[in-house]
Formats: structure tokens, C-alpha cells, sequence
């Protein structure tokens, strides 16, 4: 019996293997085939195209799951060895068992791709856009998201604030350090929140801090509302959120746990930290969706071409349903958890019935 299933994860790791190459060298060619036509030089393709892979892989990983169970159970069938194997007492479900437990190294593979590799080709995208924003003179910057604060720098002063609404336009915890032209603290801001009403910002419950610079003690006053001119719009604070994408996702984490407790509406946040982990169990879902083939290992009983046609079909409507459940949870239609988990539910729902209504052997 060891024999038979070190013959099954040979084949579905062949399978594997196979199916990324083939669809890397297809996406890889036709994205820099692309860049070359937009005018890129030859370097700049390589470095959008690397910083594009992270995310094309992941939603690459479970189609190749797909066609390595499809591929592997057709050789198999093709040699005749899926049928001796269960003459020879090999059941059903411990086949199931054996592509389930191989399609989980590659869920391991998703998560860290998107919980990890995916932030940091962000990050590093994100600091030649900034370099290139430097060379030509624009004064916003950005850092990167850390403790769950955003910082900006501006003309004559440096700013912070916890998360911005963007159906609100306003800023949660806004800090304000400006600072004279001999470039020392000249005084402070410190607001809960600050509102922006078409051309200026009015803080609300706002303390400012005088008189940091000298030599005299700090003077502090209070005020229920300060109305302020900054030089950035809610366009721009807006652009801060992809700086979460910088992220991997234990630090993701704790800042939208941070950002909700300011009570804004956390719903896209959500969204984007469970997204990864609905695309790295979607890997098992697919290796499992082809398996309804199983269960006619005879070949002539079997059509190859039905069975890639069916999945290509269950492939797109995956993804069709999928995105449209994310784009009603992120607009609160319907809960953010069940935006991202309710279709790879549905599809290993359909997995694990087809294994029960076929889980004794027939021929």
C-alpha cells in the first residue's frame, strides 16, 4: 500500500510541477510580450513583472491544484494503474486522503506567498514609486504602516492620525508637529478627530501645544474646534490605505484590530486580511473538485475532454463568484465573513458530497 501512494504523490507533484510551469512561462510572456509594447525598456519590464508575480501566483496556485489532480488521475487511468489500485483493495477515500494532504503544502505555499512574499514586492513597489515621486519634487511622503499609525511629512510640518474614513472623509487620531524654518518644533496638534468640509480641516477636541522650540515652559490650551488649512486632500489620505497591502499578515492583524477600535466600519479590512486565507484554503478546494473523475476509473467509461471542460467551467464560476462576493461584503451588503468564505464553502461542500455519494467502490 506505501508503494501505491508514493505513486500518487509522485504523479500529483509531477502534475504540480508541470501545471506552474506551464501556466508561468504562458503569463510571464504575455506580461512582458504587454510591457514591451507600452514602450518599457527591457529592465522595467523584468521589475514590473516581478513585482506583479506575488499576486498572479496566488491566484495561480488553485488552478495548477486543479489541473495536477485532473492530469495525475487521467495518467493513472491511461496506464490503467488507477483501476489495478482499486482492485487491489485501495479505497476511495484514502486516495481523497492522499491528494488532500499533498494540495495542503501547497495551501502552506499560498499563505506564505500572499501573507508574506505578496507585502513585501508591495513595499518594495511602493518605495520606487516614492523615489520616483521625490525626483520630481512632490512633498507628500509616506512611511510605512507600523503600530498601527500612518505618517506623512508636508512642507513645514509632520503628521500622524490611526486610520482615515473615506465615506466620512475624516481622520482618527490626527498629530500635527510643525516646526519653524530653522527646521526646530515649533508647536503641536493633537485631535480625536478632524473633519474636512470642502476646503479646510476642523479638528475636533483638539490641544495645541505652544512654544516647544524655547526656553520657556510649553503652554497647552484646549478647544472643542479648530479650524485648519493642510495642504493634503482626502484623495491623498485615501492612498494611505494601500500601505496596508506592506504588510504581512500577523502585522496586518494587530493595525486592523487597532483601527477598530476607533469604531469606523472595518469591513474592507476584514475582507483583505481573510481574503488570503480563503485564497490559500481555496488550494484544497480545488485539488478536489476534479475527483468527481475518480470514480469512473475505467478509461472508456471517461471522457478526458468532459472532465477538463467541466472544471474549466466550476474554474471561471469559482472566480466570478468569488469577486462578487467580495465586492457585496465590502459595500455591507452582506457580512464581511461570509463575503470571503461563503463560495470556497460552497465548492468543498460540493467536493465532500460528491465523495460521499460515491465513497463505495462501483465499476
Amino acid at each position: 500500500m506505501k508503494l501505491i501512494s508514493r505513486l500518487f504523490i509522485k504523479e500529483w507533484f509531477k502534475a504540480l510541477i508541470g501545471s506552474i510551469s506551464a501556466l508561468m512561462l504562458l503569463i510571464t510572456t504575455a506580461d512582458i510580450i504587454n510591457a514591451f509594447l507600452m514602450g518599457r525598456d527591457g529592465a522595467r519590464a523584468i521589475l514590473e513583472w516581478s513585482f506583479k508575480m506575488p499576486d498572479l501566483t496566488g491566484k495561480m496556485l488553485p488552478v495548477t491544484c486543479l489541473l495536477a489532480t485532473l492530469f495525475s488521475l487521467n495518467k493513472l487511468k491511461s496506464h490503467n494503474e488507477l483501476i489495478a489500485a482499486l482492485a487491489a483493495g485501495f479505497s476511495y477515500g484514502r486516495i481523497t486522503q492522499i491528494i488532500a494532504t499533498c494540495s495542503l503544502s501547497v495551501v502552506l505555499l499560498q499563505f506564505i506567498n500572499l501573507g508574506y512574499i505578496e507585502p513585501y514586492a508591495n513595499n518594495v513597489k511602493r518605495s520606487e514609486i516614492q523615489r520616483s515621486r521625490l525626483s520630481e519634487g512632490k512633498y507628500l511622503t509616506r512611511s510605512m504602516v507600523d503600530g498601527g499609525q500612518f505618517w506623512f511629512k508636508s512642507q513645514n510640518y509632520f503628521g500622524t492620525f490611526s486610520s482615515f474614513d473615506k465615506k466620512d472623509n475624516t481622520l482618527t487620531n490626527l498629530q500635527l508637529f510643525f516646526f519653524n524654518p530653522e527646521g526646530l518644533l515649533s508647536h503641536q496638534l493633537i485631535a480625536t478627530r478632524a473633519a474636512f468640509d470642502g476646503s479646510s480641516w476642523t479638528l475636533i477636541n483638539a490641544k495645541k501645544i505652544d512654544q516647544l522650540s524655547g526656553n520657556r515652559f510649553p503652554i497647552i490650551t484646549s478647544e472643542k474646534k479648530v479650524v485648519l488649512t493642510l495642504a493634503e486632500t482626502p484623495n491623498e489620505f485615501n492612498e494611505f490605505e494601500s500601505d496596508l497591502t506592506t504588510l504581512n499578515w500577523f502585522n496586518l492583524k494587530n493595525v486592523i484590530d487597532k483601527i477598530s477600535q476607533t469604531g469606523i466600519n472595518t469591513n474592507e479590512y476584514f475582507i483583505m486580511l481573510h481574503q488570503k486565507l480563503a485564497l490559500s484554503l481555496s488550494c484544497l478546494v480545488f485539488a478536489l473538485i476534479p475527483l468527481g473523475s475518480l470514480y469512473r476509473p475505467n478509461r472508456r467509461s471517461d471522457s478526458f475532454g468532459m472532465n477538463v471542460a467541466f472544471t474549466l467551467v466550476l474554474t471561471v464560476a469559482f472566480w466570478l463568484l468569488f469577486s462578487s462576493s467580495l465586492s457585496f461584503g465590502q459595500s455591507g451588503k452582506i457580512p464581511s465573513w461570509l463575503a470571503v468564505y461563503l463560495i470556497p464553502s460552497l465548492f468543498l461542500s460540493y467536493s465532500l458530497s460528491t465523495f460521499v455519494r460515491h465513497r463505495k467502490l462501483t465499476f
